[in-house]
């Protein structure tokens, strides 16, 4: 269980909505319940006070695209709404479980739309409990007679679209509105009870002390809407008329613009010459902030009346939670609201420093009368709200909601009839006392998977004929695409498949498997192609990798459900789980596809409290492989068993394919002039026909090995001593002998024209592993280490490459030069 928080608001420290997200984060979190917030793109940290942020949106509610006076509001209504839903499209439907509960905090009519079609798109009951909060102006207000009197046709129509698409079928979207006033305008504008929820912010007052003779002129971001632009105005009236009190403004002009960013900077120009004035900038600490707001004995709200008419503030709900006395425009939310919970208040009429001045002034004489009002305010205004009420009110839905999913039935394993499989396959026989059948090239398994969530195919295969022929399987199950991997076990192998979940309204699927080949035994009719032992169904996320055998390690599998299309969508993050034996470095490979056929963005890989950047480089079929290594120190501080996540940089939308985990079998590094004094003696020779005579150590068969060429050199004028060897085709094989079974180094010196080579190496047949090479051309030496476990007799090493450089004259495929081959124990 868990509570998502939506936030495309949250861009950085700065400003109240870290505060807001955060105090309903640490509420849930004190109640046992886990919490991810889905952030702005531009928010930096994975983590907060230990609450999971993910970045992901790209346009918050404050923007504007459309300036159009006609269409511009219609404009962007429209853009920012499908924006977001296609956003919100992206992210992975793991994250978002029956038993969870998802939070929108800030929401108006440019992003509502957009959430309520993609909450619609959720099965009813496969969908988390969706919550809304409507914090801005509805378009409508209610006179004092109870009247409706819609004050901005656009957005009142825009809503009123909304909370249509809210009532249509599918999950139900729980509406709440920010303060009583815009409760009363939502239920109006939707003709039915919109409840207010309880406000996280609620600082606590200091001590009872006398009021100070200090006044807070601004607090928060340097905004237009707020009223900056009158402050270089206000600050000498005020300072001149009133010498015996401290002026106190907070005034961060990080993201200022335009007239914003003037008035800011023609403040900080007048902080000198009048010493009464507490000049602060940028983000303050929490407590630093609590402690300049504390500090006052009375608040001025310089903001513009048009603007805030029906806009809420938080620096508002701050000074009435500590009984602090304000100075408003008239007329607005603002009066209203200290209206609403009794605050002591004076209000001004005009927009301007002179009638703000007049308005402090006024309060003065009250000041007393003011500040015991604001504190029987406080009281009222503590009481009915703080995280702890608003959890209360999101509990009491998702109670309700958790033991109705709880009812639903949820994906488990469950083993698959062999017998009861149609279309391409053989008779079902027994084999060695268990029930198998044969497949043919082209067999069909289908069944019912009436879930949202991913499922995985286990098949036990007991025989089947090469590894090629598991390695070039194709599967597929309609329009969506199914990934695939296998692993030997035993004398057979295991089949891996996944997929993504279709739901209830269509359940039935059909995969549909092609193999490469098939074999027609002697005396026998029938193609066969692999002799499946046993098939075993269930979610993709259940358990954990769940082996523990060292000959199986490592092991990778990615817990994050696949997209109905198929893969796992980078946005904004993909979770797997490592097992790795923790102190043998290990290879982790993803197959990654990018939206256009673009290079991906940076893609980093957080395991165990580290942060690793793919090496990324261009496969075949517009895809790119993506390569970590992960040292001993880094798998010990995962744990045997890890967590991961990927997570991409903003830029084109990325899908991984395919994750594999492979023990590292080699490092590569550059040859030092102390390794290449200590070379081994050339043999410019070719190597014997016959066999060499026995040796305890283990030593390579270069006249059994494939795809190498003869021993050549030297070309001193390249630095290339004699007795080397090209490896001169992609798919090669070296073969090692050794009298004694166990593990060995070998160390291949090497040198490579092709600048990012890719070698794949397999021992006897087992499971490969990747190694990245760099290739600096025939000057610079580098070297291999393959950590090999050799058993007594002959050994062959099957080594891939990605590519390779024709030779002019020859047309030879010129892959790797080997320089020098060592072994060590």
């Amino acid at each position: 269980m868990a509570l998502v928080i939506l936030d495309p608001n949250l861009e950085g420290e700065a400003g109240h909505h870290l505060a807001y997200d955060m105090a309903i984060a640490r509420e849930a979190r004190a109640r046992g319940e886990a919490v991810t917030i889905i952030a702005h793109r531009r928010f930096a940290a994975p983590a907060f006070e230990g609450v999971r942020i993910l970045p992901h949106f790209t346009a918050s509610t404050y923007a504007k695209l459309h300036d159009d006076p006609v269409t511009g509001a219609m404009d962007d209504w429209r853009h920012f709404n499908d924006l977001l839903q296609a956003e919100l499209a992206l992210l992975p439907r793991s994250e978002f479980g029956p038993g969870n509960a998802v939070l929108v905090p800030t929401a108006t009519e440019n992003h509502l739309a957009g959430y309520i079609g993609w909450m619609k798109g959720f099965d009813p009951v496969e969908a988390p409990l969706f919550l809304l909060h409507l914090m801005f102006p509805s378009g409508v207000a209610v006179d004092a007679l109870g009247r409706e009197v819609v004050e901005d046709p656009l957005r009142a129509l825009f809503y009123r679209l909304a909370e249509r698409a809210a009532q249509e079928e599918g999950p139900p979207v729980h509406l709440f509105a920010s303060g009583g006033q815009h409760a009363t305008e939502f239920s109006a504008l939707f003709g039915r009870p919109i409840p207010p929820h309880p406000l996280p912010i609620r600082p606590e007052p200091g001590s009872p002390a006398t009021a100070p003779h200090r006044a807070l002129l601004f607090a928060g971001d340097a905004r237009a809407d707020k009223g900056i632009a009158l402050l270089p105005d206000l600050v000498p009236r005020l300072a001149a008329a009133h010498p015996q009190w401290r002026w106190v403004a907070h005034v961060n002009a990080g993201s200022a613009w335009g007239q914003a960013k003037a008035a800011a900077e023609a403040l900080a120009s007048l902080a000198p010459s009048v010493p009464s004035l507490e000049l602060a900038g940028g983000r303050l600490a929490p407590e630093t902030y609590l402690a300049l707001a504390r500090g006052v004995g009375i608040a001025l709200f310089p903001y513009d009346p048009v603007l805030y008419r029906r806009k809420s503030s938080g620096v508002l709900w701050e000074a009435i939670s500590l009984g602090t006395p304000v100075v408003v425009p008239a007329g607005t939310w603002l009066e209203n609201e200290a209206r609403h919970w009794g605050a002591g208040h004076v209000a001004y009429a005009d927009h301007s420093a002179a009638a703000i001045a007049d308005g402090f002034a006024a309060a003065l004489p009250r000041i007393g009368e003011l500040a015991a009002r604001s504190a029987g305010a406080s009281v009222r205004y503590r009481a009915a709200n703080g995280a702890a009420a608003l959890i209360d009110q999101v509990a009491a839905l998702w109670v309700r909601h958790k033991a109705a999913a709880s009812l639903v039935a949820r994906p488990r394993s469950l083993a698959i009839d062999l017998a009861k499989l149609e279309g391409g396959w053989h008779r079902p026989e027994t084999v060695e006392g268990r029930a198998m059948r044969w497949a043919v090239q082209e067999p069909v398994i289908a069944f019912d998977w009436p879930f949202e969530e991913g499922w995985e195919l286990d098949i036990a295969i007991a025989s089947f004929f090469g590894a090629d022929q598991l390695d070039r399987i194709a599967a597929q199950a309609g329009d969506m695409e199914v990934t695939q991997s296998w692993r030997r076990d035993g004398r057979g192998a295991r089949l891996t498949l996944r997929g993504p979940g279709p739901g209830r309204a269509r359940p039935r699927i059909e995969l549909k498997l092609r193999l490469p080949y098939t074999y027609r035994p002697q005396n026998d009719a029938r193609d066969l192609g692999v002799l499946v032992a046993g098939m075993t169904l269930g979610p993709v996320a259940d358990g954990g990798i769940g082996t523990k055998d060292p000959m199986l390690l490592p092991a990778l599998r990615i817990t994050t459900s696949p997209a109905p299309e198929g893969g796992w969508p980078l946005a904004p993050g993909v979770v797997g789980e490592l097992a790795a034996i923790p102190n043998r470095p290990v290879v982790l490979a993803f197959r990654l596809r990018c939206m256009g056929g673009e290079a991906p963005p940076v893609v980093a890989l957080h395991l165990g409290g580290a942060v690793a950047r793919l090496r990324v480089t261009p496969e075949e079929e517009a895809a790119w492989l993506g390569t970590a290594l992960l040292p001993p120190a880094v798998l010990r501080g995962g744990g045997e068993q890890a967590t991961f996540e990927l997570v991409a940089e903003p830029g084109p939308a990325v899908t991984l394919i395919a994750a594999e985990a492979h023990a590292l079998a080699g490092t590569t590094r550059p040859a030092t002039a102390a390794d290449r004094g200590s070379a081994l003696p050339a043999d410019p020779s070719p190597a014997p026909p016959s066999p060499p005579p026995p040796a305890a150590g283990p030593r390579l068969r270069w006249d059994l090995s494939k795809g190498i060429g003869p021993t050549e050199g030297p070309f001193p004028d390249i630095g290339v001593p004699a007795g080397v060897r090209w490896l001169v085709a992609r798919q090669a094989s070296l073969v090692v002998e050794t009298n004694a079974a166990g593990p060995v180094q070998l160390t291949l010196r090497y040198r490579c024209l092709v600048p990012k080579q890719t070698m794949r190496v397999t021992v006897d047949g087992g499971r490969p592993t990747d190694v990245a090479i760099e290739g600096a051309g025939l000057r610079q030496a580098g070297e291999i280490v393959l950590d090999l476990m050799l058993r007594a007799g002959a050994n062959a090493l099957s080594l891939s490459f990605a590519g390779g450089v024709k030779e002019p004259g020859t047309g030879r495929e010129l892959v790797l030069l080997v320089e020098q081959a060592e072994f060590r124990r």
